[in-house]
């Protein structure tokens, strides 16, 4: 995925955006593209899905001049501002006229607390004193905006400032995620359940939960350094060996016999999947149709399927959430976490890799490899693999891909990356024996 430097901010007709390559755990953040590149229609029902997106999130306000991408995998939407902004630094920017803006939102009450530094850190200061210490300086500046899902959760990377024994200063990271309706204590629980369960240690851990303020609704994790998984297969050096330790890690994370968090059933993803294929249709008919065809496919395909299995699953598992340090896989984001069948997660790892193959090198089967190869590292460490369950999931994943990308993305080459996502869906409806 692309991120995009802001400049030209003086006046908001005068923005622009370039593109800037970024490591995946900078801030996930495009500006909409003055021109699409593809026909009026197409144009005009992205727009027109941006408007109606915009006043079912009309309660969010921002101070930003400039348009903000705000996730890019998640169904995140685009929002355009127009007030007055008070801003903070973008991840992996390093020109001083790169900005972020805080957003405001209602829903979220903790961020409230990004526009008063001093008042954050007396909310973390006790909850991070045993880590830290008791000195601790944070400054507006050392705020980063990672990623921001309106009325449902932003994460913040911190850098703060603490005094050593030495007495010398010393910086540490961390992230802050802000949270609506109690989700982030969910989630502090089931990082805190897994992290007992020896992913604190080892070859494959987890991102530390280090605290949770409730009444704040935050979220405090530790700071990964190393290399995403993403961007190591971009560059292809060590990548076959960077995705066998994906599976190996997605298969320690399957056999932990952790069983907590939601239980999640499959008649509502479908349910889901409805919903947004009735999105589609409303604002392009053509392609809602043929996700709702696939869609159709599918649940045949289900009603001859043997019984699903439920056990841990991320359920949000790509390239874009596992660090690599060395021999080390640590793996990021659980706010999807729960019971389900775990395949699931095989199938997204696997369809956002192609997905990945597609908008770089314009061909979805150009990393068909490493696909492979972390196929068959999962199967070979797994007693109920499933090639029928897997192609079913993954034409799931790549329904909810051609949805992201048809509805919120609204890249250049935007239709035909939606078809060529549909085509896939369509084709793992279809065969069993897809490779």
């Amino acid at each position: 995925m692309r991120a995009f430097e802001f400049w030209g901010v003086k006046n908001q007709d005068a923005c622009r955006a370039r593109p800037r390559h970024r490591p995946s755990q900078e801030l996930q953040s495009v500006s909409a593209p003055a021109e699409s590149g593809l026909g009026r229609p197409w144009k005009a029902d992205f727009f027109n899905r941006a408007a109606l997106l915009a006043g079912r999130n009309a309660g969010v306000i921002s101070r930003a001049h400039i348009p903000v991408l705000v996730s890019s995998m998640a169904g995140e939407t685009i929002q355009r501002f127009v007030q007055k902004p008070r801003v903070i630094h973008a991840m992996g920017t390093d020109a001083p006229s790169a900005r972020a803006a805080v957003p405001d939102d209602p829903a979220l009450p903790g961020l409230a607390l990004l526009h008063r530094p001093e008042k954050l850190l007396a909310v973390l200061t006790p909850l991070l004193s045993g880590r830290l210490g008791s000195h601790i300086e944070l400054a507006q500046n050392d705020l980063f905006v990672r990623r921001y899902v309106p009325g449902k959760r932003c994460t913040v990377k911190s850098e703060v400032t603490t005094c050593a024994a030495s007495g010398m200063p010393r910086h540490q990271c961390f992230f802050a995620k802000f949270n609506t309706g109690g989700h982030g204590a969910v989630v502090y629980k089931n990082c805190q359940q897994l992290w007992r369960r020896s992913f604190s240690r080892g070859r494959f851990t987890i991102v530390e939960p280090l605290a949770y303020h409730p009444s704040r609704q935050v979220l405090v994790l530790s700071w990964e350094d190393g290399t995403s998984l993403r961007d190591i297969v971009l560059a292809g050096q060590g990548a076959l060996r960077a995705v066998e330790g994906a599976a190996k890690w997605l298969h320690r994370l399957h056999t932990c016999g952790l069983n907590g968090g939601r239980i999640c059933i499959f008649s509502h993803h479908l349910h889901i999947l409805g919903i947004r294929k009735r999105d589609l249709i409303s604002t392009h008919r053509e392609v809602g149709r043929a996700f709702g065809e696939v869609l159709d496919r599918i649940k045949r395909r289900l009603a001859k399927l043997e019984p699903l299995t439920w056990g841990p699953t991320h359920r949000d598992f790509s390239p874009e959430h596992l660090i690599v340090e060395g021999r080390r896989f640590t793996a990021l984001d659980f706010d999807e976490f729960c019971q389900y069948d775990s395949l699931i997660d095989v199938a997204h790892f696997v369809a956002h890799l192609r997905f990945l193959a597609l908008i770089s090198s314009g061909a979805v089967n150009s990393m068909d490899d490493l696909a492979a190869h972390f196929e068959d590292s999962y199967a070979s460490e797994s007693a109920s693999f499933s090639a029928a369950r897997l192609h079913l999931f993954a034409a799931i994943a790549y329904l909810k891909l051609a949805y992201v990308e048809a509805l919120v993305r609204r890249n250049r080459d935007g239709k035909q990356v939606v078809n060529a996502l549909l085509e896939e869906a369509g084709r793992f409806a279809d065969s069993e024996n897809c490779v």
